[in-house]
This record gives C-alpha cells, structure tokens and sequence, in this order.
C-alpha cells in the first residue's frame, strides 16, 4: 500500500468507521470528541468500584480526629512546649482533611448526587466532583495511609491500622488493641502529675531535668528509667511499687521469682492499682460494664483497696477491663497461690488480703 493512503477500521466506543493514517503517528481509536470522553468515563467508572467497595471510612477517620484532640488536650495540661502543641494541631488539621474527603465518599456510597454534595459544602457542583472525585479520594487516602506508617508512634493510634486497610481496599477484621505498656506507663505517670497539681516546670526543677524532656517522659516519647519513675512516684506523692509492672513491661523486662506471700499480694495490688491510673482510673461500675460483668463493682473495689486476691479468670478479666495484658500479671498471681497452698498452715495473718482459692474457699 502506498505512502499517504488510508484504509477505514471502527472505533472502538461506537463502531462507526474512521479513517486510518498510514503515516507516522499514533493510531486513531476514536472517530471524534463525543467518543473518546465516553471512554474516558468508562475507564473511570471501571477505577471507581475499588473505591465505592471498601464501604463507610468516616466513622474510623472521626475516631482517629478525637483522639488527637485528647493528646492535644493532655498536651495543654502538661504545659507542652509550643512546638509540639503546633505538631500535635498540624496532625489534627490533616486529619480533618482526610475527614471531609471520606464524609464526602460515605455520602456517595450512599447515593448522594453531586448536587447534594455542593450545597452542603457551599461549593460548585463541579467543585465538588473535582475536589472529592473517588480517584482523588482513592491517592489521597493512598497518601495518607503511608504518612500514617512512617510517622512517629506517638502519632499513631489504633484505628491508623483500620484506615490503611480501607484505603488498600482491604477489609479490615475486629481486633483487640491496647495502649502500649511505654504509653501505659506514661498515662499513669501524667495522672499522678495532674492530681498532684505539679506544673510541668515545677517537675523538672525538682528532677533537675529540662521541662521538655519531662515532657516528653508524660508523653511516652522517652521511656524513663527506673530511678527516675521512683523519683516521679514520691514527687507526686504515689508508690513506685505500683508503676513496677509498667516499666518492666515499657522496657521488656522479665517477670519477678517467688516471694513471700505478703510480698506477693502487695506488689499484685500495687500492679493492678499502677493499670488502673494508666486506665484514667474509672469508676468500679465502669469497670463491670467494661468488662462484660465478669468483674462486678462490688470485686473491683475489693481488689483496687487490696482486700482481695481473686480468681485468676476474675483478675485476667480485670486486668482486660483497664487494658492491660494478663500475662504481664500471671506471674504475680502465681507467687500469691503458690506460697499460699504450699503452706502448711494456709491461714493468713489478720489485715492479709482475702485470697481466692478454686476448690478452698478463702
């Protein structure tokens, strides 16, 4: 065939004929305008499924904003220096963004017209298709979710995981997730700062640190060290046995041995007692409702006063209620119950907490 000529073919959208060049350049595809937008609305709308099938994402983002805006919150009465409060708002106002382009795609998912959308924006319609379009919100929950990863823990909370999943188009499962034991540790020292009524500045001149790295030690950005716990401890008028478990846990540390009965049973008290300030200590009918009952009130208060020693399935089931890990009590536990059925006379001096035995009473 010569140079110059054309040979007709279909295009691709409506299958009506178009003109073929057999000279350099790209092959046509379409036989006009009208055509080639009505593919591109095809290819956007094959795109789009991913996005409208990961379901609702609003609810995960409103959670994550709520709990920046209590480390804000927590930050201001720790006296934070100004940069990391401006840090900590940074991260809220990102979050925020993030917030409006997922209420926008719940919307839709719905079944919200555009129209809809731009009046409750107070923006254009074509304002809104091209801000919150579901490509545009697809890379942006993209982004996001790798921001999420790559910032600092302290950033991060348990739904970043549930967001990075729904952003992959993943579906995410029901977990259990907790607080760290570094940021329990760290909850149950600012609680033991707040009710002290110390200002950040007071701390650190009785420490003979800068307020910022005490800052930073409430915080749970540094893990103090175990003299600086007992320091913090009596400064705020608390006993470092109770923080002892959380700082073994923060630092990975290894269970204690066997002890004495009593010394057991006052040092699993403390334990529980240190979970409870890190928990924001909440109330023993809180506890029972947190707990799904298999805690009442009436027990809580009793071990909380260090009254009582109960069964291990009553204590795990505590220890869950304040967020802790069992595991990290268990041991405690067992030094109470061993040296107490190795006993040859079990009966515990008068003012000894009662001990719960299986098959023994107490």
């Amino acid at each position: 065939m010569a140079t110059g000529t054309s040979q007709p073919e279909a295009c691709v959208v409506c299958a009506g004929p178009l003109e073929q060049s057999s000279g350099a350049g790209r092959r046509r595809k379409y036989c006009g305008t009208a055509c080639r937008r009505r593919a591109q609305r095809n290819r956007q709308a094959r795109r789009v499924v991913r996005v409208e099938q990961q379901g609702p994402l609003g609810g995960a983002v409103a959670a994550e904003v709520r709990r920046l805006a209590q480390q804000l919150l927590d930050s201001e009465m720790r006296e934070e220096e100004l940069g990391s409060l401006l840090e900590r708002a940074e991260a809220i106002r990102r979050e925020l963004d993030i917030y409006t382009a997922a209420a926008v795609q719940d919307a839709r998912h719905r079944g919200e017209k555009w129209e809809a959308v731009a009046r409750a924006a107070h923006v254009a319609p074509e304002t809104a298709r091209a801000r919150w379009g579901p490509e545009r919100v697809a890379r942006m929950m993209d982004l996001h979710a790798n921001e999420k990863r790559a910032a600092p823990a302290r950033w991060r909370g348990p739904g970043a995981g549930r967001l990075a999943e729904a952003a992959e188009g993943a579906v995410a499962e029901p977990r259990a997730e907790g607080v760290s034991p570094a940021g329990q540790l760290a909850s149950a020292l600012a609680q033991l700062q707040a009710a002290s009524g110390l200002t950040i500045k007071e701390v650190a001149d009785s420490t003979l640190l800068s307020p910022s790295f005490i800052s930073r030690v409430l915080s749970g950005d540094r893990l103090p060290t175990w003299d600086l716990v007992c320091a913090l401890a009596v400064l705020f008028g608390s006993d470092p046995a109770e923080l002892r478990v959380l700082f073994e846990g923060a630092h990975g540390l290894t269970a204690p041995g066997r002890q004495p009965v009593s010394a057991a049973i006052g040092q699993l008290h403390a334990a529980v007692r240190g979970l409870y300030r890190a928990a924001k200590s909440p109330s023993p009918e809180r506890i029972e409702v947190l707990s799904s009952r298999a805690v009442s009130a009436r027990t809580a208060r009793r071990v909380l006063t260090g009254v009582d020693v109960p069964e291990w399935d009553v204590l795990a089931a505590l220890v869950c209620a304040l967020g802790g890990q069992p595991v990290d009590f268990q041991p405690l536990w067992e030094a109470v119950h061993y040296t107490f059925l190795m006993c040859d006379d079990p009966r515990l001096p008068e003012g000894t907490a009662h001990i719960v035995v299986p098959g023994r009473g107490r």
